[in-house]
């Protein structure tokens, strides 16, 4: 055995939590411009890239009894033709969109006894376009590595660091020995790291972590329920819509506010208007934000989940989605400003510290108990054109799993000019999840409609001092 290769507490969080009708499956929709490559090509250009990460030959191993920890061991039947296959459609005035195509795939499980990721590659749509449709389980990878694994296969991207004609052979399973040596060491890193982090943390003063745990025992608050908070079944919905970058970043620079806050705010409006379809009107909910703790250095390839999450309250006025906007500014910079991400992470990374049984449990309960209505997940994509064998990407559509008792996710990525968006729904309880990526577009053009506000001049001062920083 050459190394052990451990589940962390929050990748095995994603296994604990998941229920038949709540797989925990990341997805992505992907669009191409020009004639597809054949099946052959597309499974051969991706396993040339394979050896760029290695978890995408393993699969998952859980110690007998519960002696040690979950961990990836190299699948010693893996063969492309598992992961990597064609869904051929015929051309015709009344082909279903490939959000409707997506949401079919999409809804398939993932086998737990082979390496957890798929990708479907769909040929023959009407718009003479071609797509590639990839899953891949919460375990495997959080949204920033979705991206990353997603984009090895793209041209100048991984690029195979090996023969073409090399032969893979899959390593030994680690003995038990091997298994528990591996499990207490990482307890005693884990306790230096979370210790040396809290040190840190302390030398700022209590403040920081008090308001970030304050924040946190929000998620457990109870409070109003909405029909957006229920399962029915693991059948998903899928619409997509797309927001134009430059006036993102505009909307976002009059406001003083983040992109991820004109997210925010849009998808507030497009909630607002569900709810009211199904006669509801909450002054508010309380959403899930994930946010990236990644530190330099650390990859996909050898740390899967390295998230953390913020707690926002999301006011709901469909009237008025300049104050929404504010207000959501407001309190997204109060939660950064009290580091709340990062002391979560800690939270999250001492859990590694809990017997597999324990963590466990406690994660059950954690998500049995919390209190939320919708997560809304936004990855910075690639920036630069990228390309397939030679093939244009056009798009790239997200699809954030729903936790089981919730019915509607929301997440983006940003590719070149655009960011975006994919609405992922429970089939049963959401069927009108094309109404809500249509008015997450329709909020956002109110909000770029309104007018500029006059800056005060502390905020045309601090607006200076940056521009001149970037300048220097």
């Amino acid at each position: 055995m050459t190394g052990f290769d451990r589940l962390s507490a929050l990748d095995a969080a994603f296994l604990d939590i998941e229920t038949e009708r709540a797989p925990m499956q990341v997805g992505w929709t992907m669009r191409f411009a020009g004639e597809p490559p054949s099946l052959a090509q597309l499974r051969r250009h991706v396993e040339l890239r394979l050896p760029g990460v290695p978890r995408l030959r393993r699969c998952i191993a859980q110690p007998a009894l519960g002696i040690g920890d979950p961990h990836w061991v190299d699948d010693a039947l893996f063969a492309i033709d598992r992961h990597v296959n064609e869904i051929q459609m015929i051309p015709s005035s009344v082909q279903p969109q490939l959000s409707s195509i997506a949401e079919e795939l999409l809804s398939q499980p993932l086998d737990r006894s082979r390496p957890l990721w798929r990708l479907q590659l769909v040929t023959g749509l009407s718009d003479g376009s071609f797509a590639i449709i990839g899953q891949a389980h919460h375990a495997l990878v959080d949204g920033l590595a979705a991206i990353e694994i997603a984009t090895i296969i793209f041209d100048g991207v991984g690029a195979p660091d090996q023969p073409a004609d090399a032969t893979w052979l899959p390593a030994d399973p680690p003995s038990t020995a091997e298994v528990l040596t591996a499990a207490a060491l990482s307890r005693i890193g884990s306790s230096s790291d979370v210790a040396t982090t809290l040190l840190r943390s302390l030398a700022d003063g209590p403040g920081p972590i008090v308001e970030a745990v304050t924040a946190l025992l929000s998620l457990f608050t109870p409070g109003q329920r909405t029909a957006l908070e229920n399962s029915a079944s693991a059948r998903r919905r899928a619409a997509f819509s797309s927001l134009p970058m430059e006036q993102m970043q505009e909307v976002a620079e009059r406001g003083g506010v983040t992109v991820n806050d004109v997210l925010l705010a849009a998808s507030g409006g497009a909630i607002s208007a569900a709810l009211a379809r199904r006669g509801e009107q909450p002054d508010c909910i309380r959403v899930l934000v994930p946010a990236a703790v990644r530190r330099p250095g650390e990859s996909a390839a050898d740390h899967a989940n390295r998230i953390s999450i913020m707690v926002v309250e999301l006011p709901l006025d469909a009237n008025d989605p300049g104050r929404v906007l504010q207000t959501i500014g407001r309190r997204t910079k109060t939660l950064k400003r009290a580091g709340y991400a990062g002391t979560l992470d800690t939270a999250i990374r001492a859990a590694d510290l809990l017997a597999p049984a324990v963590r466990s449990a406690v994660v059950r309960a954690a998500a049995a108990a919390a209190h939320f209505t919708v997560v809304i997940s936004n990855v910075p994509g690639p920036s630069e054109p990228l390309s397939l064998i030679g093939r244009q990407l056009e798009g790239i559509w997200p699809a954030v799993p729903l936790v089981d008792g919730n019915a509607l996710s929301i997440g983006a990525i940003s590719h070149g000019s655009m960011l975006h968006v994919g609405c992922f729904a429970d089939a049963a309880l959401v069927p009108d999840v094309e109404l809500i990526a249509a008015d997450i577009e329709k909020t956002f053009e109110q909000l770029y409609q309104l007018p500029a506000q006059t800056a005060a001049p502390w905020q045309r001062r601090a607006r200076q001092r940056r521009d001149a920083s970037r300048v220097a």
